[in-house]
Parts: C-alpha cells; sequence; structure tokens
C-alpha cells in the first residue's frame, strides 16, 4: 500500500497535478491524512456522511464528488461551513436546482458554498453538457450570492476498467475533449473560466498528456482489486503492473465435504462480487465461487497441489472491488513481513448517508 501512495503521488508532483485521492476506497481519516502528509491537494468523498467523517478527522480539503438534494443534507452541508471555519468543502451540483436551494440555504446561515459544475463525459449519470446548458449554470452560480463558482468535474468512471491499455486511453481522452473544447473556447473571461478541472481515475491516471486536468481523483490505487488488476498495462501486459493488489481479507476453511471442494468462511459479506469473483492470492489451481452470505466454495482442478488443504487452514483473498469490500468490515490492518503493524478503525463504513 505504501509503495502504491507513493508511486501516484511522485506521478501528480512530476506531471503538475493536484492529486485529490478519492477517500471512498478507504474511508479512513487517518489514511487520508497519510495521502496528504505525502503531497495530496485533499480529498474526495462520494457522500455527505463520509464529507463529515473526514473532517471530524482533521481532513481540511474536501471534494463531494456526488450532488445532494433535500433540505435535510443542504442544512448538514452548510453547518459542516460554521463547524469547520478553516476547512475548504466543495459540493458538486449539475443542475439550477442544486444551485437554488443550496444558495437559499447557505444564504439563511450566512456560509458561502463553493461548487463544482460536473460535465457529462459519456457515463450518462450526472452531469450538464458541454454547451449553452453549461453555460447558463455557470452564469446562474454567479449571480447567486451564496454559492461560489470554482470549476468542472469531468470524471470518466465507466473507463477505469477498460480491458486493454491503448484502448482506455483513447476512450478516456476523447470522452473528455468536448467539455476541454468547451473551456477553451467559451469558458475564457475570468468569471467563467474554470479554476478547477477535476477528474480521471487509477485506471486513467495517465492518460491526459496535454490536456489541462489540474485535480486528478484516483482513489482505488491504494488498494487495487483483481478487478483493476485485470485491466492491462502501457506494455502490452494483460495485468495493470503500476499498482500492487493490497487489499487482501483472509479467510479458513470450514468444511471438506468432497476431495475437490472446500468450503470457506467468506462468502458475499465478506467478498463484494459486484466486479466478479475474488482470487485466491498465490492459487491459480483453485477457483472461488460463492456460497451465499456466509460461505465461500473453492473448486480444486484437476491437477492441483491444494487437495490436502484442511479444516482450519487458512487462505488469503483478492478482492474482486476494494471499495464495496471494505465497506463491510470495522477494521483494517496494516501487515508487514508478515506481522501487524497497524490497525485502523473504517470510520467511514456505511456512512452513504
Amino acid at each position: 500500500m505504501e509503495k502504491n501512495l507513493k508511486r501516484m503521488q511522485a506521478f501528480a508532483s512530476q506531471h503538475s497535478l493536484a492529486l485529490r485521492p478519492h477517500t471512498k476506497a478507504h474511508k479512513i481519516p487517518a489514511l487520508a491524512a497519510i495521502q496528504v502528509s505525502l503531497g495530496a491537494q485533499g480529498i474526495c468523498v462520494a457522500k455527505l456522511g463520509e464529507a463529515e467523517v473526514m473532517l471530524a478527522g482533521g481532513i481540511k480539503d474536501i471534494l463531494i464528488t456526488t450532488p445532494i438534494a433535500n433540505s435535510i443534507k443542504l442544512e448538514r452541508l452548510t453547518n459542516l461551513y460554521l463547524k469547520y471555519p478553516d476547512a475548504r468543502i466543495i459540493q458538486v451540483i449539475d443542475h439550477s436546482a442544486h444551485a437554488i436551494a443550496i444558495d437559499h440555504i447557505a444564504a439563511k446561515h450566512g456560509v458561502l458554498v463553493e461548487v463544482l459544475i460536473e460535465a457529462e463525459c459519456g457515463q450518462q449519470r450526472c452531469g450538464v453538457e458541454a454547451g449553452p446548458e453549461l453555460l447558463s449554470l455557470i452564469e446562474l452560480v454567479n449571480k447567486l450570492p451564496a454559492v461560489k463558482y470554482s470549476g468542472i468535474q469531468a470524471y470518466t468512471g465507466h473507463l477505469q476498467h477498460v480491458r486493454d491499455y491503448q484502448e482506455r486511453v483513447h476512450l478516456a481522452r476523447s470522452s473528455v475533449k468536448p467539455i476541454f473544447d468547451f473551456i477553451s473556447n467559451r469558458l475564457t473571461t475570468p468569471e467563467l473560466k474554470p479554476e478547477i478541472i477535476s477528474g480521471g481515475g487509477s485506471g486513467t491516471y495517465d492518460a491526459y498528456d496535454n490536456i489541462p486536468l489540474t485535480e486528478l481523483q484516483a482513489g482505488s490505487y491504494l488498494f487495487m482489486d483483481w478487478d483493476y488488476h485485470s485491466i492491462g498495462s502501457s506494455d502490452g501486459s494483460a495485468f495493470y503492473k503500476d499498482f500492487d493488489c493490497a487489499l487482501k481479507v483472509w479467510t479458513t476453511v470450514i468444511s471438506r465435504p468432497a476431495p475437490d471442494r472446500a468450503v470457506v468462511d467468506a462468502g458475499m459479506k465478506c467478498l463484494s462480487i459486484d466486479s466478479g469473483m475474488p482470487h485466491v492470492e498465490g492459487h491459480e489451481d483453485i477457483q472461488y465461487q460463492t456460497g451465499g452470505d456466509e460461505h465461500g466454495i473453492l473448486h480444486f482442478s484437476e491437477n492441483s497441489q491444494n487437495l490436502s488443504l484442511n479444516i482450519g487452514d487458512r487462505i488469503m483473498m483478492i478482492p474482486s472491488h476494494c471499495d464495496t469490500t471494505l465497506n463491510q468490515f470495522d477494521k483494517l490492518y496494516g501487515i508487514r513481513d508478515g506481522m501487524v503493524e497497524k490497525c485502523w478503525i473504517i470510520e467511514g463504513r456505511g456512512r452513504s448517508d
């Protein structure tokens, strides 16, 4: 994990990019503090609840990457400005309704809420198309007294796991080209020009040469997972060599019902399977199959050397998706040379509120 952290920060520094790691991957203020100490500009969080955890943990520069709505959450947002007056808190929006609602509540509390406007970059999730609608939204924000326009979010989450390096880079660049063309051609006056253009990710962090991205939002790079491991590297390898798989889950054999099959105590409540099955570390001849909430089934190949695996033996699993796996645990242990060196409480676990 330490190597991954240093590699990404070194890349960002060498390319004059502000690294703003997305902490939905780990949800731990102490790890966010390490990222900042290594040189990160600040952090990203996906949800308001995560921002509350990170601010309470001492992190002072936070981008909330998902729009929020309804008066309860808007009150919570403005309360963070009041509670942490020395922090920088930026909220992403993509609609005039967001801007007007934030302005109304922020003005009531006497705070100025900083916003980025999310641009549609092919994911067809949140985001406003580059064009008159984006320009109108920026102009509206600039007229509102309690909202400050600071820039654009141009995130391409749907491209992080494209299974070929050259194709991934091509798609990452082409998907953001319309927004960068619009910025350079239309957002040229001081009141329209974005201070921040934030995007990129762990799979596309190196795809933006000569594209004026200012902030890199990579998050999974500190842990990685088996799905990321399979996206391919720039040297043509089928595996992603830029970062190592650092997040792992211990599981124990609890049953040997057949010579070619074992059952372990890690099911869907331990190992997320939304990105496929996890990988049995160091055992290419064993395939994992989910057995339900609390069970995992290990299948041995015909010539497997692991047929002698016994009840009580432990196996290390590499999750297929680090974010959703980590969110199922209370603690993360830092292991070096086979010894537990650190224990972190996953303080943001479940904070999707």
